[in-house]
């Protein structure tokens, strides 16, 4: 179990980050203002962060983490239980629409090469463990991000559950055609 000093902390800068996303956008927020908003120290910061971009990529990380393994049913769904591409996609774009506002900022805002790069990164570690190889996997991954990206650019306009259900359909009829061979 994690440290709740740690956790408390975490929270706090990420959750700071986050807000001032909204106000700002990535590019204009420095460190100082993410010190500042979450009342924490630079040494301390320091020690669980690597600057605004590891803040940035803990915050990836925090909804891809939680959307693997769900505890805990949430006020408007409960993927306890389901398990499969389908539903995990599928709580992660709820998770994406619930953060909203950061993630458009953080397409929108400057900060759009390393978001996408921190949500490939979080997205691949988690979609190597079911995929066949690591083409597959990438395959998987950059799928997901790009679905991610165009629900985003299109502001959220297509249902969680139906991108979702397309996302698996469209994945699953490639990998359900085995390793790629010469013709």
């Amino acid at each position: 179990m994690a440290d709740r000093r740690v956790v408390r902390t975490e929270a706090a800068v990420i959750g700071s980050f986050e807000r001032l996303l909204d106000e700002k956008g990535y590019s204009r927020i420095t460190v100082q203002e993410i010190l500042d908003a979450s009342d924490v120290g630079r040494a301390t910061f320091y020690a669980h962060f690597k600057g605004k971009e590891g803040v940035m990529e803990a915050f990836v990380e925090s909804v891809i983490e939680h959307v693997s393994a769900p505890t805990d049913a949430e006020p408007d769904h409960d993927f306890t239980g389901r398990g499969g591409l389908t539903a995990q996609v599928e709580h992660a774009l709820r998770h994406v629409a619930e953060h909203g506002y950061a993630v458009r900022a953080l397409l929108l805002g400057g900060g759009s090469s390393e978001f996408i790069g921190a949500l490939r990164d979080a997205a691949f570690g988690r979609l190597r463990q079911i995929a066949r190889d690591d083409y597959e996997a990438r395959f998987l991954t950059g799928a997901l991000v790009e679905t991610i990206v165009c629900w985003v650019e299109a502001d959220f306009s297509e249902d969680p559950g139906v991108l979702a259900r397309s996302y698996a359909t469209l994945t699953n009829a490639v990998r359900a055609s085995g390793p790629m061979r010469e013709p």
